[in-house]
C-alpha cells in the first residue's frame, strides 16, 4: 500500500523509492557540511525510505511538510513524526517557521 494515497499497487514500475526527508531538503539545512559517507547513510536509510506511487512522489519533490504534505489523511500524523524523527537523527536545523509550522499540525492532527 501506498502511504501517501492509501492506494494498492500490483506493478514495482507504479512505485518509487520516496526520501521521507529530501535529499536536497537536507542538503539546505546542514547535510551541505556532510561526509560522504554520512551523506550516503542518509540517502540508504530504511528510516527515511518508503515506496510511493511515483506520481505523488514526483509532486513532492524536495518540499518538506510545510510546502507539501500527503494526501492520504490517516498517515498525516506518522508522515510528520517521521519526519522530524529523521531530521532530529541527523542533526538537520528545521527552520523556525518550518518547525511552527509542522508542531501546529502535529497539535490538529491530535485534535481530530
Amino acid at each position: 500500500m501506498d502511504p501517501y494515497t492509501g492506494q494498492f499497487f500490483e506493478l514495482a514500475s507504479d512505485l518509487d523509492v520516496e526520501h521521507i526527508v529530501p535529499l536536497k531538503w537536507a542538503h539546505e539545512r546542514g547535510g551541505a557540511e556532510w561526509s560522504r559517507e554520512r551523506k550516503r547513510a542518509f540517502a540508504e536509510d530504511p528510516d527515511n525510505l518508503w515506496l510511493v506511487d511515483d506520481g505523488r512522489n514526483q509532486s513532492k519533490g524536495h518540499k518538506g511538510p510545510d510546502e507539501w504534505m500527503p494526501p492520504y489523511g490517516p498517515v498525516r500524523t506518522y508522515y510528520l513524526r517521521r519526519f522530524l524523527g529523521v531530521a532530529e537523527k541527523y542533526g538537520l536545523q528545521v527552520r523556525p517557521n518550518e518547525s511552527q509550522l509542522i508542531l501546529a499540525m502535529l497539535a490538529d492532527s491530535r485534535k481530530g
